[in-house]
């Protein structure tokens, strides 16, 4: 938005001193259909010898003819040395530059024994920009773990959120509380949470977003391959809100906490966010537009593989599986199990005699065996069950080792996962590089 200076004519006794100090835009960049607000500075200069009565402000379109967009009468007197705001409304039909002329009229009293003092008028052109409409918001997703939240009474700083600068705590297990504050009740607020997911709004249209609003929904994740292992008519694994956000003006953004509540399955959650323009109010539109934004949650560090794989068969069909599980992620595996899967020609592990290998951490791996029975004429690989538990959900994936070739010629051994090719040796423990030759590093049966 643009202001032009310059004052225009000027219209009555000699010693006048009526003028227009400033004409204020209340937006920088207004928009079509949205009503704008000019804010005139009018003032009787302090020279001046006599109090004025200013009869109208007028806003007209430069160098047209017509009525005025708007006036506002008896505004009132200023005495010398006075100012007094005036406002002015207007909208726009189309986007462009649009110049504008603020008009004021004004009466200034008789001095000197004169019977009138005459009328005033002064001018002042601005020049305003007026923006297309565009209603967006963008949503920004990022899941949480409870203990981000914690934080420092000095800071308020946690797991990468600004704890002390987050505007609400919205749902789920800790539905409605506010975080934010540093006093008792607000830490036991944040303490409550379950499932926090970090979400950020921001305004990217030119108009206010006006009755924001946030719900989440989940769909569950089967293992690590991305499958949804809910159908469109399953019960969602969460479902909260919706959740009222404050309106946003064109480039503000709010990030608020949203708590999914208890999870006990990996989940898609999509965040969808409702909301309606200022022009929308006008034409009784509802709060029917909406942005999404998805996470899975919660978030996985861990990441268990099966490497270095020895297959064992023998004529009568058994099966002996020596490998290692190692984690390749960055976070810690609870209770891992492995097991043979059943299919065509595989026998599953029976009840009970699954394999617990426990806790894998870090950069870790640990050495594990599994038998089975398998039909060679049937089936060409063994399927290997693998669940876990990290921040407190539990997963299962499935990973694939080959059979050998009947025809093998190295008989019947074949290292099928990892890159390391064939071992000798099972019971390479940990990340401490210590083999064990001859012997085989067991964790119980469950």
């Amino acid at each position: 938005m643009t202001l032009l200076g310059a004052v225009g004519g000027v219209t009555a006794v000699p010693d006048a001193r009526i003028g227009i100090d400033e004409v204020d835009v209340s937006s920088s960049e207004p928009v079509v259909d949205e009503r704008t607000l000019l804010n005139v500075t009018v003032s009787n200069s302090g020279g001046s010898p006599a109090a004025a009565n200013i009869t109208s402000v007028r806003l007209y379109n430069a160098d047209e003819d017509g009525n005025p967009r708007d006036e506002a009468t008896m505004v009132g007197g200023l005495s010398p040395g006075d100012t007094t705001d005036v406002a002015l409304w207007t909208e726009f039909d189309e986007p462009g530059e649009y110049r504008l002329t603020v008009e004021v009229v004004a009466d200034q009293e008789a001095t000197g024994g004169e019977a009138n003092g005459g009328t005033v008028t002064v001018t002042r052109d601005v020049i305003v920009d007026v923006q297309p409409v565009e209603v967006a918001l963008d949503l920004r997703t990022r899941a949480l773990a409870p203990e981000d939240l914690e934080s420092d009474d000095d800071d308020q700083n946690a797991g990468g959120i600004n704890v002390g600068g987050v505007g609400d705590l919205l749902g789920g297990g800790g539905g409605g509380l506010q975080a934010g504050g540093t006093d008792e009740s607000d830490s036991e607020s944040v303490e409550s949470v379950d499932s926090p997911v970090a979400v950020t709004v921001v305004n990217t249209g030119t108009t206010t977003a006006d009755r924001v609003s946030l719900t989440a929904v989940g769909t569950s994740v089967r293992g690590d391959r991305g499958e949804n292992a809910a159908s469109d008519d399953a019960d969602p694994t969460t479902k909260v809100g919706p959740f009222v956000v404050e309106n946003l003006a064109p480039g503000e953004e709010r990030q608020v906490i949203i708590d999914l509540g208890p999870i006990d399955e990996r989940s898609d959650v999509t965040v969808t966010a409702a909301f309606r323009g200022d022009t929308d109010v006008r034409n009784e539109r509802g709060a029917d537009r909406t942005a999404e934004s998805t996470v899975t949650y919660p978030t996985r560090e861990g990441s268990p593989s099966v490497t270095d794989a020895t297959i064992r068969t023998t004529d009568d069909g058994q099966v002996t599986v020596d490998a290692n599980l190692g984690n390749a992620g960055t976070g810690e595996l609870n209770g891992v199990v492995v097991s043979v899967t059943g299919t065509d020609g595989v026998e599953p592990t029976p009840a009970g005699q699954k394999y617990f290998i426990g806790t894998v951490s870090a950069g870790d791996f640990v050495a594990f065996d599994l038998q089975t029975v398998a039909n060679a004429s049937v089936a060409d690989e063994v399927p290997i069950r693998i669940e876990y538990t990290e921040r407190g959900v539990r997963y299962t994936e499935t990973t694939i080792v080959a059979l050998p070739e009947p025809d093998d010629e190295r008989g019947s051994e074949s290292g099928t996962v990892g890159t390391l090719g064939v071992i000798s040796i099972v019971g390479v423990v940990g990340g401490t590089g210590v083999a064990i030759a001859g012997s085989v590093i067991r964790r119980r049966d469950v």
